[in-house]
C-alpha cells in the first residue's frame, strides 16, 4: 500500500511540475499562470512538508532556465519567498473543514497574488534603478505592476479552481452514479 502512495505522489509531483513549468513558459508576459495555484495544492495535497516545498521551488528552477532573468537579485529572491503565501496557505487547508476551508481556498485565490503584487513591486522600486526614489516613483512602480497584477489573480483564480476540482473528482472515493431521465 505504501509503494502505491509513495507512486501516486511521485506521479501527482510530476503532473504538478510540468503544470506549473508549461503555465510560465506558456505566458511569462502576462503572468496569468499556474504557479501560484499549483503551490497551494502542492501545500495542501502532500503531506510531505519537503515536497510540498520541493514544488514551487523546481517550478521555478526549471522555467527560470528558459525565461529573461530579473534584472536584479533582490526581485528574484523576493520573487521565490512569495511562493511562501500560496504554500502556508494550502498547508492551512490541510487541517480544515467546511466553511474555513473555503474561506482558505477563497483566500488561496486572492492573496498570493495581492502579497506578491505588493512585497515584489516593492523590492524591484527599491533594488533597481527604474524608478525615482520617492513617493512618486513608488506610486509609479505600482501603477505599472497593475497589468501584470490583474492578470496574475485572474490566473490564480482560474488555475486554483480548475485545480481544486480536479484534486476533488481524483480523490473521490465513492463515484456518482449518474442517472439519465428520457
Amino acid at each position: 500500500m505504501k509503494n502505491k502512495d509513495s507512486l501516486r505522489d511521485l506521479s501527482v509531483f510530476g503532473l504538478l511540475l510540468a503544470i506549473g513549468v508549461a503555465g510560465r513558459w506558456a505566458q511569462p508576459d502576462w503572468n496569468f499562470t499556474p504557479l501560484a495555484a499549483v503551490t497551494v495544492i502542492g501545500g495542501y495535497y502532500f503531506r510531505s512538508l519537503l515536497a510540498a516545498v520541493l514544488l514551487p521551488v523546481g517550478i521555478l528552477a526549471v522555467s527560470d532556465l528558459i525565461l529573461p532573468a530579473h534584472n536584479s537579485v533582490a526581485v528574484q529572491i523576493s520573487v521565490h519567498v512569495m511562493m511562501l503565501v500560496p504554500l502556508l496557505l494550502g498547508r492551512m487547508a490541510q487541517h480544515s473543514q467546511g466553511w474555513q476551508r473555503v474561506s482558505l481556498g477563497v483566500l488561496g485565490g486572492v492573496l498570493p497574488a495581492t502579497a506578491f503584487f505588493v512585497v515584489t513591486n516593492f523590492v524591484h522600486w527599491a533594488s533597481t534603478g527604474m524608478y525615482e526614489k520617492s513617493l512618486t516613483g513608488l506610486t509609479v512602480c505600482y501603477v505599472a505592476g497593475l497589468p501584470f497584477y490583474r492578470a496574475m489573480l485572474a490566473g490564480d483564480v482560474f488555475y486554483l479552481a480548475v485545480l481544486v476540482t480536479c484534486l476533488t473528482i481524483a480523490t473521490a472515493r465513492t463515484p456518482q452514479r449518474v442517472r439519465v431521465r428520457a
